[in-house]
């Protein structure tokens, strides 16, 4: 693998891939409305992912021999309310990508959800039936499902819960404990959180092993959002008392919070040779690597 692209460089988790994968090869990323910062990795290209033309371009372009497809819209409240929007962009310019590769010799990666199971009962494995819920689920599983349609070297990664450097969700979490605020917590709403740097360590293992298929890609244990925060503030020395539990009972429907997206790591950890890590195994990663 020489050259890798990967779409939606200008987010969290693209940013982070990125960076981990710059020491081992030329990295390009692409963006739709924001672009990257000077400090990013490798060049980067704007990218609308529904327009096919502008794929093609891109490759003949940059010329990848891999792609991590990490673009996409991931907002869950516009999906819900868009669903059309939520298709073409997520299943649509899926599809464009993998097309493309297909036709450029490119093996892929398409990073999707553990949103695409219907998040009721949990641990869910790799070869289970997923019935998304949420529009933003069938979006991402019908991109699945176009993507294993168009090329034969792809490899699916669900993931859920990704935390990280510049991580969103932890550096609201910080600024509201600095600031002495009570945060509520719910002890109710389970997933597998995933330490960013661990899901590119997949993702390398699965490109250099040049494997395809389903792979759940997350951390190996199953934690509340309470017991998650709660993590992250003894590990950064945060007022963990601030921290309420709460029930998402009264309010799921409103904040389009699913009880239980955890997904099992049988069959991906017997394909990949990576420790998946705990919470408090990626939280003194991220310490190390010093924080947000």
């Amino acid at each position: 693998m020489n050259n890798l692209l990967i779409t939606g460089g200008s987010g969290f988790v693209g940013k982070n891939l990125a960076t981990f994968f710059a020491p081992h090869c030329s990295v390009a990323t692409t963006y739709f409305q924001h672009p990257t910062g000077p400090d990013s990795a490798g060049q980067s290209f704007r990218l609308d992912v529904t327009d096919a033309k502008q794929v093609v371009s891109l490759f003949e372009r940059v010329k990848p021999d891999a792609v991590i497809h990490a673009a996409g819209n991931k907002d869950v409240r516009f999906c819900e309310d868009h669903p059309r929007d939520a298709h073409r962009i997520n299943a649509e310019g899926t599809q464009n990508i993998a097309r493309v590769c297909h036709d450029f010799g490119a093996s892929m990666i398409y990073l999707s959800t553990d949103l695409v199971f219907d998040c009721v009962s949990g641990d869910y494995k790799e070869d289970e039936l997923p019935q998304p819920k949420l529009a933003y689920g069938r979006s991402k599983l019908e991109g699945e499902r176009f993507a294993l349609q168009e090329l034969k070297d792809v490899a699916i990664c669900r993931s859920g819960g990704i935390y990280g450097k510049g991580s969103p969700l932890l550096s609201w979490m910080s600024a509201e404990l600095e600031g002495g605020h009570t945060v509520d917590c719910f002890v109710d709403v389970f997933n597998t959180p995933t330490y960013v740097e661990n899901l590119a360590e997949m993702m390398m293992v699965i490109l250099r092993k040049g494997l395809t298929g389903v792979f759940h890609t997350v951390g190996r244990e199953r934690v509340s959002r309470f017991e998650f925060f709660q993590s992250y503030a003894g590990t950064f020395g945060l007022d963990g008392d601030l921290l309420s539990p709460v029930s998402i009972a009264s309010i799921k429907d409103r904040l389009f919070l699913q009880p239980d997206s955890s997904l099992s790591i049988d069959h991906t950890s017997k394909r990949l040779d990576v420790a998946f890590n705990s919470i408090a195994e990626g939280f003194t990663r991220l310490k190390a690597r010093g924080g947000l």
